[in-house]
């Protein structure tokens, strides 16, 4: 992303993401408090945390970056700011969770094993429901378009009303197709993780024994986890990765018969501004263009 100034690190400052940075550490350091030996749980919410803050500095490098007066609207992943507060609300959830459950271990250590399916299940469920959640309405916002009206009606989160202004789009085939996919790898993931859940917690299966703060207490031994949890926590960030590019190039694949069409009819010096806020965007378009 190019510009004709350098954002320093006062233009990137956003209230919201230093208020969820310090909600989020806060949480998370009283989870580590409790004392967990096994991190592995801990990076569940740091990596849906860690995409929330990724969309959050998309949002705002590229609202600097565009300036005030910009006349394009550029969403080729969607409406970043509501995938990173839909994130944000699952990564919190999640933090919330391995906390009542570090401490039920702390306190009511012989209870642990009557609430680990119930616990395991609600917690992927938030893990993946985050990834899940991004793609419900994408189609909404995936979109460029040439505000010809002006910067007074410019509103990226809306659809727009006049849709011969929007010169590229995600197509309806393409989102039905990552609808469906995400759909299923969702359901999928969730009722594999029960099912393993299951067959551990009734001994027709091995699991990984996972030592909680409170295991050792009363005689208490650690819990047992699915191998399958490996695959859990890769395959949602995986698949959203690849659903995004996929939909970065579609969007950015601009019908240039179109764009021409929309902007012949403005004045030269708008034209030039628009061509100007393109090229700050994302240089390639301009020599697409």
């Amino acid at each position: 992303m190019k510009s004709n100034y350098n954002l320093k690190l006062k233009e990137i400052y956003s209230e919201s993401l230093v208020r969820d940075l310090v909600l989020f550490f806060f949480l998370f350091i009283l989870v580590v408090a409790q004392n967990w030996d096994n991190i592995l749980l801990l990076l569940f919410p740091l990596i849906s945390f860690g995409f929330a803050i990724f969309f959050k500095m998309i949002y705002i490098i590229k609202k600097r970056s565009e300036g005030e007066n910009s006349q394009i609207i550029y969403n080729p992943l969607g409406n970043e700011k509501k995938h990173a507060n839909r994130l944000v609300f699952c990564s919190l959830l999640q933090l919330i969770l391995l906390f009542w459950f570090g401490a039920e271990s702390l306190i009511h250590p012989q209870l642990i094993d009557n609430y680990y399916i119930y616990f395991i299940s609600i917690f992927i469920f938030f893990y993946t429901f985050g990834f899940y959640w991004m793609f419900l309405d994408l189609w909404k916002y995936s979109r460029i378009e040439i505000l010809k009206e002006g910067i007074e009606v410019r509103d990226s989160q809306k659809l727009s009303k006049n849709i011969d202004n929007v010169v590229s789009f995600l197509k309806m085939k393409n989102f039905k197709v990552i609808s469906f996919i995400n759909l299923l790898v969702f359901i999928i993931l969730n009722l594999l993780n029960i099912f393993f859940a299951i067959l551990i917690h009734f001994g027709f299966m091995p699991g990984i024994n996972y030592t909680l703060p409170g295991s050792g207490i009363e005689d208490s031994d650690p819990i047992s986890i699915s191998f399958f949890i490996y695959g859990i926590i890769a395959i949602s960030p995986s698949t959203s990765i690849i659903f995004l590019l996929l939909n970065y190039r579609d969007i950015n694949n601009i019908n240039k018969e179109k764009f021409n069409k929309v902007i012949d009819p403005l004045p030269k010096d708008v034209k030039n501004k628009i061509i100007e806020n393109l090229e700050t965007i994302n240089k390639k378009l301009k020599f697409k263009l």
